[in-house]
């Protein structure tokens, strides 16, 4: 999350936004995004409907497995990859939509 922080200033050349999602509830989520500075929404507990697996388990506890996913304006899923995020393949493939128009500058490229 703290590597999207110091990137938004480059997903915003691209009409890129960045929205976290996590399964912590949300006074966990308030804490955990002010001790980061976080200052892009955070969502939380919508993994399911992410496709995100939970059903890998640690001493009972259920992992959350990190995912970036990007969506073009449409709405359709462009891009995803498991594991901590490679922020150049990021700005490289938002780069891409952007010129392609995938990504919609008057909804901050959102869908």
């Amino acid at each position: 999350m703290e590597g999207h922080e110091r990137n938004l200033y480059l997903y915003e050349r691209f009409n890129a936004r960045v929205l976290g999602v996590t399964r912590d509830d949300v006074i966990t989520l308030k804490y955990w995004a002010k001790n980061l500075d976080l200052t892009f929404p955070i969502l939380s507990n919508i993994t399911s409907f992410l496709g995100v697996s939970v059903d890998a388990q640690v001493e009972g506890r259920a992992i959350f497995s990190r995912r970036t996913i990007i969506i073009d304006k449409t709405g359709i899923i462009r891009y995803v990859r498991d594991g901590s995020p490679n922020f150049r393949d990021i700005l490289l493939f938002l780069k891409k939509l952007n010129q392609e128009g995938r990504l919609d500058p008057t909804t901050g490229g959102k869908p």
